[in-house]
């Protein structure tokens, strides 16, 4: 293999690889479910950056994106059905910084049949499949690449044909296997300065669309808030996933974002008011080598003076709703 091309297409289409992170021209390092690897690339296999460089371009033409060096990074979804995220030198000291994830959608026909399986080990999965299919609202908590999105695609693939889904997603990763599913994408402003459009104004517009369930990809900044007091107006089974250590830091997060959405304006225990109203369970989940496993779930039962009251479930066959 002489063309970065013909070993990048080999690990793309590898279903094994989880994560492929391209150092420059100097390394590859692959992810098959046991930690980062180093990929053994034959001694003829060099490449140089305009190489690297032509190869992602090509990809970003594909969904009609390209690079401008006033904004040297790059996140996108690319056609292999991989998520793209790159920083461009000066920024990246050791070259073209290209880090790749393998999307859910990848195992959309294989998922429809055994994903709920990958939750075997978890007894949590049932709990968090009834409480989906009563419309209960669920916070999905865990690090980068625990399964958050596969659970909630999991579980959404679990939702009545009759109802109709939004996901708001700043890039789209969620592909449940569910006939009335819509994922709207926020877009960042142009070189000059114009065109954004955020969650939150994604959010504004989904209000208006007829939603059953509203799905935001990832809780991280001003949307939260506005979803919090849409979850109080009559909209429920909402899913929702961040980044977080467990159930307590996860709402606790959600506080920060929902403040810094506010100015300050807005009392915290309004803010643990409108939580504890609106979201009934916190899922922690986890990855254990290969595996993606439920650690911890919790119950939300309102608050206790000023503070957010959490049940965490300890014997799943015995839990009493």
């Amino acid at each position: 293999m002489n063309s970065p091309t013909q070993w990048l297409d080999q690990i793309l289409n590898d279903l094994s690889v989880t994560d492929i992170c391209i150092n420059g021209t100097h390394s590859v390092y692959l992810d098959r479910g046991q930690g980062l690897e180093i990929f053994p690339r034959e001694p003829e296999s060099t490449w140089s950056e305009a190489d690297l460089k032509s190869w992602l371009l090509d990809q970003l033409s594909q969904i009609g994106k390209t690079w401008d060096a006033k904004f040297p990074f790059i996140d996108a979804s690319i056609p292999s059905g991989h998520r793209i995220h790159a920083v461009f030198p000066p920024l990246a000291q050791q070259g073209l910084s290209i880090s790749l994830r393998s999307l859910p959608q990848r195992y959309a026909t294989h998922r429809q049949k055994t994903g709920p399986q990958r939750w075997i080990q978890s007894p949590f999965y049932t709990l968090l499949k009834e409480a989906t299919l009563r419309g209960d609202s669920i916070l999905i908590s865990g690090a980068t690449g625990s399964g958050k999105t596969t659970l909630a695609n999991d579980l959404l693939s679990q939702v009545s044909i009759g109802e109709r889904i939004i996901a708001l997603e700043d890039t789209p990763e969620l592909a449940p296997s569910h006939p009335h599913f819509l994922s709207l994408v926020s877009r960042p402003a142009n070189a000059d300065g114009f065109g954004e459009v955020t969650l939150r104004d994604l959010l504004k517009q989904t209000l208006r669309m007829r939603p059953d369930r509203i799905i935001l990809g990832e809780c991280r900044g001003a949307e939260v808030l506005e979803l919090l007091q849409a979850l109080n107006t009559g909209h429920r089974g909402t899913l929702a996933t961040l980044h977080s250590n467990s159930p307590r830091d996860a709402l606790r997060r959600v506080e920060l974002l929902c403040l810094l959405a506010s100015e300050g304006r807005l009392p915290l225990r309004g803010i643990r008011e409108l939580l504890s109203l609106g979201i009934q369970w916190v899922a922690q989940v986890k990855r254990v080598g290969n595996d993606r496993k439920i650690t911890e779930l919790t119950k939300i039962e309102g608050m206790e003076g000023d503070t957010i009251l959490l049940r965490p479930v300890v014997d799943c066959e015995n839990y009493d709703h």
